[in-house]
């Protein structure tokens, strides 16, 4: 997802589940999973839910 947009969501993974991610959304987690970063598109997402946990929601969604 590219720094300027807005997050329509609180949580990807419950998005993904609720099949509410648009095609962009669901390539980053794709992207992670190719990259071996993930098992698979719901680890991915669940790895993203984390970071905003950890990193300061403001920053992680707009990149600060």
């Amino acid at each position: 997802m590219a720094s300027h947009e807005i997050n329509e969501f609180d949580s990807w993974n419950r998005a993904l589940s609720d099949g509410k991610l648009n095609p962009d959304q669901i390539a980053v987690l794709q992207k992670m999973v190719d990259a071996g970063e993930a098992k698979d598109l719901s680890a991915a997402a669940q790895f993203l839910d984390w970071q905003q946990t950890v990193i300061n929601p403001m920053e992680h969604m707009y990149g600060f």
